[in-house]
């Protein structure tokens, strides 16, 4: 009987052990991706189609330590093959200011059919006196025209 309880044990030990942590599953859909780094989530918005207004996606503010934003766009689905999608950066101080994408030096890239995310370059935000927004489109690649659109408010 102990041989058994014994054995019992040590196989449950395994199985628990195979089970997926929390934290592994919750990688799969990650917010505020920077490469292989994570940020904190500032604001997020839902990116939500022009008709029927069904949410398919989030753009999300982020921040590192060091006080450096930038913007994530996360979509639910990988887009068609007449869809692409960018997402938009804008830092504001004193009345002026300035606008970054993913397809700028140091994003990833716009999002292209198959695809699911893309992050903006960083915009240093060490001084208080700045603000910053994201904002996402996914556009048709036919026509031009929006199909959704989302944007955080304009925070630090």
């Amino acid at each position: 009987m102990m041989k058994v309880l014994g054995a019992l044990t040590s196989t449950v030990v395994a199985l628990v052990s195979l089970v997926p942590s929390a934290s592994a599953q919750t990688a799969a859909a990650p917010d505020c991706q920077f490469g292989n780094t994570y940020g904190v989530v500032v604001d997020r918005a839902y990116l939500r189609t022009q008709t029927g207004n069904v949410a398919i996606g989030k753009i999300q503010l982020c921040r590192d330590s060091d006080y450096k934003y930038w913007g994530f766009v996360l979509l639910n689905n990988p887009l068609t093959t007449s869809q692409w999608a960018d997402a938009v950066l804008t830092r504001y101080r004193d009345g002026l200011q300035g606008s970054i994408s993913c397809d700028s030096p140091g994003g990833n890239g716009k999002v292209l059919p198959g695809q699911t995310r893309c992050w903006t370059p960083k915009f240093t935000g060490l001084s208080r006196l700045y603000t910053f927004r994201a904002e996402a489109t996914v556009t048709s690649s036919h026509t031009g025209d929006w199909y959704a659109w989302g944007s955080t408010s304009q925070t630090r």
